[in-house]
């Protein structure tokens, strides 16, 4: 019996810890919390004002890339104020919205109000 035990403890080999019924029913209404989310965010992009707002994130974004190019650091943070107002409203209603490199540091003194 020794021999067993000593076989099963080195073998390295690790138990698998079943799942109880709640962390599978836990996991599952994740699942359809997501799966909700997703049509929500889905029913939203089929509307043509949520519509022409992503398009107008997209405009911004190509807009941010050609002001960077062109080192015109106040347009860039002026258009960087713009998508951020834009952007928080579709993410608050739960578009996902494309990473974009905005500019750091502090403001130009002509967009200080």
């Amino acid at each position: 019996m020794a021999k067993k035990r000593a076989k099963q403890e080195g073998s390295g080999r690790k138990r698998r810890k079943r799942r109880s019924s709640e962390e599978i029913i836990a996991d599952l209404q994740e699942e359809i919390r997501r799966v909700r989310a997703r049509q929500k965010a889905r029913e939203l992009k089929s509307s043509p004002a949520h519509r022409a707002a992503m398009a107008a994130i997209k405009g911004i974004d190509k807009a941010l890339e050609v002001a960077a190019d062109e080192n015109e650091s106040v347009l860039r943070h002026a258009l960087a104020d713009a998508r951020r107002s834009l952007g928080s409203y579709l993410e608050k209603k739960g578009i996902d919205l494309p990473k974009v490199s905005l500019p750091k540091g502090p403001k130009p003194k002509e967009l200080k109000e």
